[in-house]
């Protein structure tokens, strides 16, 4: 149901987004982190011991999903529903912070052929346990990423920070993308605290100049319209909030709500997540025991919300990931045999086009690479791409977490295997994110490990020994194993790296110094 409103909607509920590695297929969002399990897996690699995966929110509104290190800092803020820059109470912080931020030289002793390095220490103050760094975003001559209660931005060139916007809270969750013209909104709490977090601001940021732009909290409707779960997604000029149950779009250029999407009040199904980008999917699931036992994906207009097509699963099968949204491709898992998962593409007219089995066959393979839902959106998940008709997976490595492993590439027309690839010397490889255009085959990232340096290749559509595009600098060696391919991204002939987490002196970590946040390599 579509309901196109521009006044104001209730206000808050408490609640904590602890979560679980993988919660029962088809439980809908709502009831899935009330089921609430905290785990940490620990590996030890080379020089120390890092965090694999924590799972407890921490009050930072979202899990961590993979292996990780880093720190955070602070300000004040308040207001609510204002939609003019520089309306509320954190608009005394300028968003400005040029030239601050260490930058060390990582290139002594780099070796012929090896690529140009920099690296950007962490200088956000972090709590005891540390904090999540979130999406990894791209515009002319800026990388961006939001860590703790601050959104960095940091010259491509060289790694100095370009600018910063503190905010009074944690940041709960952020866009996979930004908009064409470089915009992001990002949704966070007004304090720190565990305890009763709501994450119920958002704030537009210009990432080309770290400029603020509109301010709005968001109100609490109920236990299916409350703010404990806040995803953020955009899809062309609109940024879609999703609040438990219910979704609203709002205007990014001023603030101004469009349209709201209501869970459905007959056959116990209701929203699980919305994914943005060049098109709008909304995901739905159904709760155990409701009449209807499907999953449902539905392509929304992003100006209005309207269904332009839905497509339903098999029966008693829920959607779990979207891998892309154009091509629609979507991870799908049995919810009652949850070993049994696969790979839907659907197209744009919203019938199924090829279904790929996952849990059989020669190779292994794990949802999000082993990732699992740990409290993220549902495009968080790593291990995985799709380009001109291709999806681009990781296998499990067979020798354990470190092991080395493969990239299988299967046809989404027909649904068959295409081709396998790997890169030898016992490294594992991830399929890497690419900004800006679409290139023929994909883009991988073979893992710093094992006293090597790492390396960005790229396999051609019919696969074969890949082409190194950068053998990343030696002497960074141990600072890129640390990250463990944490969130990575292609972008202008250059790569980047970064820890999904960084951790507090409470496990081990540096605090708010001596951590590295960020790696990049080029030529």
């Amino acid at each position: 149901m579509v309901n196109r409103e521009s006044e104001p909607v209730r206000q808050p509920v408490p609640g904590n987004p602890y979560v679980q590695p993988v919660p029962p297929a088809g439980t809908p969002r709502r009831l899935r982190f009330a089921l609430g399990a905290g785990a940490v897996a620990l590996v030890l690699i080379g020089v120390g011991l890092y965090a694999v995966t924590q799972t407890d929110g921490g009050g930072d509104g979202s899990g961590s999903r993979r292996p990780v290190a880093g720190q955070t800092r602070q300000s004040p803020d308040g207001g609510r529903e204002s939609a003019e820059p520089g309306q509320d109470a954190d608009s005394d912080a300028d968003g400005k912070d040029e030239g601050a931020g260490a930058v060390i030289d990582v290139n002594a002793g780099r070796k012929p052929g090896e690529a140009k390095a920099w690296v950007a220490m962490n200088d956000v103050k972090l709590p005891g346990k540390g904090a999540q760094l979130l999406d990894l975003w791209h515009v002319d001559g800026i990388v961006a990423q939001a860590e703790y209660d601050e959104v960095t931005g940091y010259r491509t060139a060289d790694g100095s920070k370009a600018w910063s916007v503190p905010l009074p809270g944690t940041v709960c969750d952020t866009p996979v993308n930004p908009t064409p013209d470089g915009k992001v909104v990002v949704v966070y709490t007004k304090r720190k605290s565990e305890r009763n977090t709501k994450c119920d601001q958002l704030r537009m940021i210009d990432l080309k100049t770290g400029e603020k732009g509109w301010h709005k909290e968001l109100v609490d409707g109920g236990f299916w319209d409350d703010t404990s779960m806040t995803h953020v997604s955009i899809t062309g000029s609109t940024v879609m909030v999703d609040q438990s149950a219910t979704m609203r779009g709002y205007r990014i250029g001023d603030g101004k709500r469009l349209f709201t999407t209501e869970r459905e009040r007959k056959g116990g199904c209701s929203l699980d997540g919305v994914a943005g980008g060049s098109r709008l999917l909304q995901v739905e699931g159904c709760q155990p025991g409701s009449p209807s036992t499907h999953g449902r994906l539905k392509r929304l207009d992003p100006r209005t919300g309207d269904v332009k097509w839905s497509y339903r699963t098999k029966k008693g099968w829920s959607i779990r990931k979207v891998y892309s949204v154009d091509p629609a491709v979507i991870a799908v898992q049995n919810r009652d045999e949850m070993d049994e998962w696969g790979v839907v593409a659907v197209d744009d007219k919203g019938k199924q086009r090829s279904w790929i089995r996952l849990d059989k066959g020669p190779d292994v393979f794990s949802m999000c690479a082993g990732a699992g839902d740990s409290g993220e959106g549902v495009q968080n998940c790593p291990g995985a791409a799709v380009g001109a008709d291709t999806l681009y997976l990781a296998s499990e490595p067979k020798d354990g977490i470190l092991g080395p492993n493969k990239i299988v590439a299967y046809d989404l027309r027909t649904g068959k295997s295409k081709w396998t690839g790997s890169v030898g010397g016992g490294r594992q490889i991830t399929p890497v994110t690419v900004a800006g255009g679409k290139r023929p085959g994909v883009i991988a990232y073979a893992w710093a490990q094992g006293g090597k340096g790492g390396q960005t290749v790229r396999f051609g559509p019919r696969g074969g020994k890949p082409d190194v595009l950068l053998r990343h600098t030696s002497s960074a060696q141990e600072m890129e194993s640390g990250m463990l391919a944490g969130h990575t991204l292609y972008a202008d002939e250059r790569f980047f790296v970064t820890p999904t987490r960084l951790e507090g002196k409470a496990y081990g970590g540096k605090g708010e110094e001596g951590s590295a946040r960020m790696l990049s390599f080029a030529r």
